[in-house]
């Protein structure tokens, strides 16, 4: 699983800087939780965010190295899963955003008692019928003998 915690305070000036991240502050530090208040250099609170991706690998429970080793690797090569990334992309409808903010749902609490109403919650099954139509028609699924460029095997580095 990767966890990213986007930056929850603004400095209220800039849009964007110059490294992309210095006008933003972030107030989590490891698990997700009620973030400390904003400094004073980034006074302005913004919805705290996070993106938690599973990836189910149960498919190849029976396709592991018989030396145990990890076999997955991220294709900009990396086979320890340092690397990761996320763009937040806003997708809210209409005041659906201002209406959780509003409320003090967290999670899945939007849909339970006394919070009905607030936000449409949606079935795992639901969720995954929203997908970006495939570009290019390619099998994705199983072992790969190469990545596209490099040379396989590789070994997983720090």
């Amino acid at each position: 699983m990767a966890i990213h915690h986007f930056p929850a305070c603004w400095d209220g000036v800039n849009l964007d800087s110059p490294d992309h991240q210095s006008h933003m502050y972030s107030t989590t530090k490891g698990q997700f939780r009620e973030a400390d208040p904003c400094p004073a250099s980034h006074p302005v609170r913004v919805p705290q965010l996070a993106y938690e991706t599973m990836w189910n690998t149960t498919a190849f429970d029976g396709m592991w190295p018989k030396d145990g080793s990890q076999p997955f690797v991220w294709s900009f090569m990396d086979g320890k899963g340092y690397g990761t990334h996320a763009d937040y992309m806003f997708g809210w409808q209409g005041d659906s955003l201002q209406r959780a903010m509003n409320s003090s749902c967290m999670f899945h609490a939007c849909g339970s008692p006394g919070m009905q109403g607030i936000l449409k919650t949606q079935t795992v099954a639901e969720m995954n019928k929203c997908a970006v139509k495939r570009t290019v028609e390619e099998d994705t699924d199983g072992w790969l003998s190469e990545l596209p460029g490099q040379t396989m095997p590789m070994e997983a580095k720090a």
